[in-house]
């Protein structure tokens, strides 16, 4: 079982009942930001990640991924998640598996998590 199926499989009553995004809504996304969306990002989404209520942060839908990049107004970083003030986690453009917190009052990039599957783990209740 692939890892972020097997952390969406656990307590599916938290789960909203909502369509999965379809992938050429990710695909438009991509050729907007003119950057590739994360592999695992795409796994998310297909998973249905996108309706899970049990993470500490709102993890962001593709077309939120371009209306939040206003903020972070950097071409190395993608936003992917909000931790409800203000603050955005975002995946660095490239091979970088990291995960970095971009704080809005300091415009500072700090790495959060060394993977996804981490901060994934480390976000869910």
């Amino acid at each position: 079982m692939h890892q972020i199926e097997s952390i969406l499989a656990k307590n599916e009553k938290y789960r909203l009942d909502e369509p999965i995004p379809p992938e050429s809504e990710m695909d438009q996304v991509e050729l907007a930001l003119k950057a590739e969306l994360k592999g695992w990002y795409r796994d998310f989404v297909r998973l249905g990640g996108l309706n899970d209520l049990r993470f500490s942060a709102e993890i962001l839908a593709p077309q939120e991924l371009l209306e939040n990049q206003i903020y972070v107004k950097s071409r190395a970083y993608i936003a992917f998640a909000s931790n409800g003030c203000g603050d955005l986690f975002c995946w660095s453009v490239g091979e970088s598996p990291e995960i970095f917190l971009w704080d809005h009052e300091t415009n500072r990039f700090t790495e959060d998590a060394p993977d996804f599957i981490s901060w994934l783990e480390r976000n869910r209740f």
